[in-house]
């Protein structure tokens, strides 16, 4: 080969990793798009009514007014019948309190500052065998708790979370989100939006940490991953919940990606 013919050839195989990189960026977005629509149709599918074990949802919350209702109602609409919702509410001063009791939760008044503190203690005072532990701002899908059951039931696992959707997101917020669901998040990454897992995790003397003001969600999986490795957790990229981005929205994109990658 002379070095003109191989000039050509690194030329033509530039272009074809262009065109690869081009396809594979299509087939995402395609993909984000259809896990979006999936976690929509979600919301109102026909599932028939499921039982098991009992299932507690702890919520910690501080001012979630306004967005607890979502949650709530999306818990009460759940194919999965035995499940109990516990609030550990820190110090608000709207009508959190008693949006959650209008719903049915228990709600536990916690005088301490810190959703560390609030959900462990709201993790304590659950009675179900499998906790899940959401965000006020979440919104769940008809059949998202009896498949994250079924998640549980495998052999060996003892956590499982799925991925997110932004439904206040654009697009950029939405392929963010997708493309750390598929390609970065390990299974050790828990987020705040749904950890689920299973008692005997705290019989074991894992629990969140009461010290923490922020970043609970994730010390917990990485200390599980610490004691018991990988192998325990069961994670499922493409079924999702739905999230708000306030967070993104109150710090800009920016300064939420650029903590976000400190963490």
């Amino acid at each position: 080969m002379t070095s003109q013919q191989y000039t050509q050839f690194l030329f033509h195989l530039s272009d074809i990793m262009r065109q690869m990189k081009f396809v594979v960026w299509a087939i995402d977005i395609r993909e984000m798009r259809r896990r979006i629509a999936h976690a929509l149709r979600s919301l109102s599918v026909q599932c028939a009514p499921s039982s098991g074990p009992l299932v507690s949802v702890v919520v910690p919350t501080r001012n979630e007014a306004d967005k607890l209702p979502k949650l709530l109602y999306s818990i009460k609409n759940q194919c999965y019948r035995d499940i109990e919702v516990v609030v550990a509410d820190y110090m608000s001063i709207d009508s959190t309190s008693q949006i959650a009791k209008l719903f049915g939760a228990r709600v536990l008044n916690v005088e301490k500052p810190g959703v560390g503190y609030a959900t462990y203690l709201a993790v304590n005072e659950c009675k179900g065998e499998i906790i899940i532990r959401t965000d006020a701002d979440t919104i769940f899908p008809k059949d998202i708790i009896s498949f994250t059951v079924a998640m549980l039931r495998r052999k060996n696992k003892l956590v499982a979370h799925v991925g997110h959707v932004y439904y206040d997101g654009g697009f950029i917020e939405n392929a963010m989100a997708f493309y750390y669901d598929k390609y970065l998040r390990k299974p050790w990454n828990t987020t705040g939006h749904f950890i689920a897992f299973k008692r005997e995790l705290v019989e074991k003397g894992i629990n969140f940490n009461p010290k923490l003001r922020y970043d609970d969600d994730w010390d917990f999986g990485y200390r599980v991953y610490q004691a018991f490795g990988p192998h325990v957790f069961s994670y499922n990229y493409y079924r999702s919940v739905l999230v708000s981005a306030r967070r993104i929205h109150a710090t800009g994109l920016l300064r939420y990606i650029l903590g976000f990658r400190r963490r």
